[in-house]
């Protein structure tokens, strides 16, 4: 049993979360010490700060689909973006018209990135219409990040909050979710003078009470891109995210990048990461161009992935 508030030093916004004491198992402890000192400060590739629900790429006009897609199109090039809380009946519907319409004059290539493309819609469509499995995913990923011996009652308090924000989500999506539930408006009792929160059994309904969206999920930046190159004739594509990280819970961005012509090809890129992730390939020809590009953040819970946004982009131009 520890006799005293148990203070990490975490790093990124110089934070303190304190724990109050309650009977430890060594192993619980030390992984409290590790999510704890990345909870502000990141992992990965770098430590990333906040940035707004924003893409980095704003090139072309963006066309709306259906509810949860949105694509933009140029000769050769087609680029898409996915809010899968957003996914309807509606929008499997009028995504996979619009993909069959472009696997019916598409390169084998092409056709795979498409056929891929509508896997995800359908697939993310299917998960996020279950919203007991969107809780039990949140909750798992919550729990990962505050181990607290929770009784029943303050599980199924925190699932009723998490049903709510999945709701919530569902309604406005990933980059429009309604204010609120920022650490500066913590109640004193979850706050300490550093600036930190605190983390205990005693506090936890209140802590509860007072999560939000704004507050429970990070805020990413996600760009894909696939495009000719410029120097000399070829095919290029780009992926990067970019993650806040001062929100409770997180999952993982993950970017993954192709490039290749008739004479050329260059190794795929694949990097999966927090709080950002960064891929690029590029291939020189003038005959054969393909380079295609993904961007997505998910939450994992065993082997089943809930993504929140993604961005994808696929070329076949060479000059």
């Amino acid at each position: 049993m520890l006799k005293e508030v148990q203070e990490v030093k975490v790093g990124g916004r110089m934070r303190r979360i304190h724990v109050r004491p309650f009977a430890w198992n060594p192993k619980v402890l030390l992984a409290l010490l590790v999510v704890l000192s990345g909870l502000f400060a990141g992992c990965g590739r770098g430590a990333a700060t906040a940035t707004p629900s924003q893409s980095l790429d704003q090139s072309g006009a963006w066309i709306e689909l259906a509810p949860g897609v949105r694509y933009w199109e140029e000769e050769g090039r087609v680029s898409l973006d996915m809010a899968p809380p957003l996914l309807a009946e509606e929008s499997v519907q009028k995504f996979a018209q619009y993909a069959r319409e472009r696997i019916a004059q598409a390169t084998l290539e092409e056709r795979e990135f498409w056929e891929e493309q509508l896997r995800f819609v359908k697939e993310q469509h299917a998960l996020w219409s279950d919203e007991e499995l969107v809780v039990s995913v949140l909750e798992n990923v919550f729990l990962q990040k505050i181990p607290l011996p929770l009784e029943e009652p303050q599980r199924q308090e925190l699932r009723a909050k998490l049903r709510e924000i999945a709701r919530q989500l569902k309604r406005y999506g990933p980059h429009d979710l309604p204010p609120g539930g920022d650490w500066e408006n913590l109640p004193p009792a979850l706050k300490t003078p550093d600036g930190g929160m605190v983390v205990g059994l005693d506090t936890f309904s209140l802590l509860v009470q007072h999560l939000a969206p704004q507050s429970l999920f990070p805020s990413c930046s996600l760009a894909a891109s696939a495009m000719p190159t410029t120097a000399s004739p070829g095919a290029k594509a780009y992926a990067t995210a970019i993650c806040s990280t001062g929100s409770v819970i997180w999952g993982w961005v993950e970017t993954q990048t192709n490039a290749w012509t008739a004479s050329s090809w260059s190794p795929p890129c694949y990097y999966s990461g927090w709080p950002s992730s960064h891929c690029r390939s590029v291939a020189y020809g003038s005959t054969g161009c393909f380079s295609d590009a993904w961007v997505g953040y998910y939450y994992q819970w065993a082997d089943l992935r809930i993504y929140s946004s993604s961005r994808s982009s696929t070329n076949s131009r060479c000059f």
